[in-house]
C-alpha cells in the first residue's frame, strides 16, 4: 500500500511540475516578458524526474517507448502534458520546431496505442502538429 501511495505521489508531483512550467510559459508570453530557457527547464526536470527535455527530444522512438515504460510518473495524463509543453515551446528561439513537434506527436500517438482510447482533444493536437510540420518554414 505504501509503495502505491509513493508512486501516486510521484505521478502527481511530476504532473504539477509540468503544469507549472506550462503556466509560467503562458503567463510570461502574455506579459511579453517572455524568455524561455531550455537549460533552466532541463534543470527542473533533472531534479524532479531524473531526465531532461533535450534527452527526451533526442532519443529515437523505440527508446522513447522503453523510457516511458520505465518511468512510473509518466502516466498518460503526464505524457500528454509533456506533449503540450513541447508544442508550447516549439516556436521558441533555440528550439528546433520540427524536432519538438515530432516528439510531441510521438508522445500523443503512444498514448493512443497504450490506452487504446480516442480523444477529440488529442486528435486536434495531432492535426495541429501535422499542419505545422507540413507548412513551409
Amino acid at each position: 500500500m505504501e509503495r502505491r501511495d509513493y508512486i501516486l505521489d510521484e505521478i502527481q508531483k511530476f504532473g504539477q511540475m509540468v503544469m507549472g512550467l506550462i503556466g509560467k510559459l503562458v503567463q510570461n508570453r502574455r506579459s511579453q516578458q517572455y524568455d524561455f530557457n531550455l537549460s533552466m527547464a532541463d534543470l527542473e526536470f533533472e531534479s524532479e524526474a531524473g531526465f531532461n527535455l533535450k534527452m527526451l527530444m533526442e532519443m529515437d522512438k523505440e527508446n522513447l517507448e522503453a523510457f516511458l515504460a520505465n518511468h512510473h510518473e509518466l502516466n498518460s495524463e503526464n505524457i500528454e502534458l509533456l506533449a503540450d509543453l513541447l508544442i508550447e515551446i516549439s516556436d521558441d528561439p533555440g528550439i528546433v520546431p520540427k524536432v519538438s513537434l515530432s516528439r510531441a506527436r510521438d508522445l500523443l500517438q503512444i498514448i493512443d496505442v497504450r490506452d487504446k482510447t480516442y480523444s477529440v482533444e488529442r486528435a486536434g493536437k495531432l492535426d495541429f502538429i501535422d499542419g505545422k510540420l507540413k507548412s513551409p518554414d
